[in-house]
């Protein structure tokens, strides 16, 4: 009923206010209209006094033309002044309507009529060949003084009418402000009411709309309420409980009875005074409507302690009604037990982890010290500094010293893995020549691959230059790549090393026609002690650690590694790729 009120005294108002609009206009353009008149009317009046003026200037013009000719053509001007003037200046003063003007007018009369007698004169004078007295009268200058005076009168009678017109221009500018400020007033003010009679209208309708929907919205709510499978509890502005799911029931041990209606506080006993829950409901969710996410821990006595996780909303019921509080609870208990565990389980791994590469690495260490004797003593014995040997002697001591260096080669694969896996190995960056270095690396295979008929290229763009990298590293990347594709490529195969620039990075290949590797294994290349043979039947010496060791170098680097292979005995190729700049 309020709302058709408001409609109507708006509508009303917007009517009157466009009736008065044009009642003002209406007057507003009557002065104008009188204004302009006005305004015409003095314009005439200064085109007449101009025509007078030029009329009297043209006759003394023609006068003088006679008097140096003698040509009665030049009296022209003077002829139709002498019959028109009196009645041109008896029409100027009727057209003018300032008192003062009408002075200047009566003033101008008399010198008007001493000019044209002085023009009569002298021309009378000219007619009889009085050239003397012609002079005379010329250089007298009591036609110029006549003259002149009419030009004074007449100036201050143009100034006095143009003063007039100035003023009814600054009427007119002012009649034409008031009616654009007016127009601006009036259209604004009906926009207004025309925008509040609209807007009324629209809520009206808009509030009949969202009644039903919100009535229609409750319910459905409250169905869903009922059927969802978290807890979820509705609370009112007073925090006492609207409806609750049936989970909740369920999780919580609670009654019907016993809750709906209830304090949220006093639900089971007491049980739900919680205070991070206070403050939630009391203090962050007043000033945020909406909070996700919020971590409660409580033992409650009927189902024992539990970790919840709660999001509330503040959502706006239907017209008229308070708004009420969405508390969704959902638990975690067992989540965060899990998670928990999950964490246990990592650090007793990586505790694991990190003591097993400490165990190898001081193993490795205690290892290397008799290894270096019996390598040494070994080698002293092999050539024969203490006597001579007879043939089984000397293989039995070969034997012992490959072992040796078998044993002294994968104890370094241990102590360089280790030291990477916990993190004590540090990188020695400094600039160098790629290209140098591996010339360099395939100057130590060259002999092994002499040895078994095995031909080595070389292949390096002509932008390969100077990476930053720990040289070290770099250099035991290539020898173990190296010393891999030699020792897994058949007699009178080929071994090779590609390198260009990709890019910040630097790309290597080391690529030989070697037995290949099935699609299956290459997954495993990788891994710590990983070999593809069986180890009671394997063709090829080594421990499976070459790989592993190359592939956290070059990690260590910030590059990657990578191989590619058609299969078995179609060879392979190792790539790995080094940023260029500094690691």
């Amino acid at each position: 009923m309020k709302n058709i009120q408001k409609i109507v005294v708006s509508f009303t108002g917007m009517v009157m206010l466009v009736v008065l609009g044009v009642v003002v206009l209406f007057l507003v353009f009557g002065q104008i209209k009188e204004s302009s008149g006005a305004q015409k009317h003095i314009y005439i009046v200064l085109n007449h006094a101009d025509d007078l003026l030029s009329e009297l200037r043209d006759a003394e013009t023609g006068q003088r033309g006679y008097l140096l000719t003698d040509d009665e053509a030049f009296l022209e001007p003077y002829l139709k002044v002498y019959d028109s003037v009196r009645s041109n200046l008896k029409g100027l003063r009727q057209f003018a309507v300032n008192s003062e003007a009408h002075k200047h007018l009566d003033a101008l009369v008399p010198l008007v009529d001493a000019k044209l007698m002085e023009m009569a004169q002298v021309i009378e004078l000219r007619r009889n060949h009085d050239m003397t007295a012609v002079l005379a009268a010329v250089k007298s200058g009591q036609g110029k003084r006549l003259m002149d005076s009419i030009r004074v009168q007449m100036r201050s009678f143009i100034q006095m009418e143009e003063g007039v017109l100035t003023q009814h221009d600054a009427e007119f500018q002012s009649n034409m402000l008031y009616l654009f400020i007016i127009i601006v007033i009036a259209s604004l003010l009906t926009l207004f009411f025309a925008i509040l009679f609209v807007y009324l209208i629209h809520r009206d309708t808009q509030q009949r709309f969202t009644r039903k929907s919100a009535e229609a919205a409750s319910e459905y709510a409250e169905s869903i309420i009922n059927t969802v499978r978290e807890p979820l509890i509705a609370l009112d502005q007073d925090l006492r409980v609207v409806s609750v799911s049936r989970s909740f029931y369920d999780v919580f041990k609670v009654k019907p009875e016993e809750t709906v209606g209830q304090l949220i506080y006093n639900l089971g006993n007491k049980q739900w005074n919680i205070p991070k829950l206070r403050e939630l409901l009391e203090t962050i969710l007043p000033e945020k409507t909406t909070f996700d996410n919020y971590e409660v821990e409580h033992d409650f006595t009927t189902i024992g302690k539990r970790i919840m996780l709660l999001n509330a909303r503040q959502i706006q019921r239907a017209l008229g009604k308070e708004r009420i509080i969405l508390l969704a609870i959902e638990d975690i208990t067992d989540k965060k037990k899990l998670e928990r565990e999950a964490l246990m389980a990592k650090n007793v791994a990586e505790a694991a982890n990190r003591s097993k590469s400490v165990f190898l690495s001081n193993m490795s260490h205690e290892l290397r010290t008799p290894l270096n004797a019996v390598i040494g003593f070994s080698e002293v014995l092999v050539d024969e500094k203490f006597g001579t040997l007879n043939d089984t002697q000397k293989d039995y001591l070969n034997d012992i010293l490959e072992s040796g260096k078998f044993l002294l080669s994968l104890i370094n694969d241990i102590l360089d893995l280790a030291k990477v896996e916990s993190g004590r190995i540090e990188l020695l960056v400094s600039s160098f020549s790629l290209k140098e270095l591996l010339e360099h690396s395939l100057v130590f295979v060259k002999e092994k691959a002499l040895k078994h008929n095995i031909e080595i290229s070389l292949e390096i763009t002509k932008e390969v230059g100077d990476i930053c990298a720990d040289e070290r590293k770099v250099r035991q990347i290539i020898f173990n790549l190296l010393s891999n594709a030699i020792k897994f490529t058949p007699d009178g195969g080929k071994v090779g090393i590609k390198a260009k620039i990709n890019g910040s990075e630097a790309q290597v290949t080391v690529w030989d026609t070697g037995i290949g590797i099935s699609k299956d294994d290459q997954d495993k290349l990788f891994r710590p002690f990983m070999q593809l043979e069986v180890p009671l039947t394997k063709q090829y010496e080594g421990t499976g650690l070459g790989l592993s060791l190359v592939k956290e170098l070059v990690e260590l680097h910030k590059g990657k590694i990578w191989m590619e292979s058609e299969g078995k005995d179609k060879g392979s190729s190792f790539k790995f790729s080094l940023p260029t700049g500094a690691v």
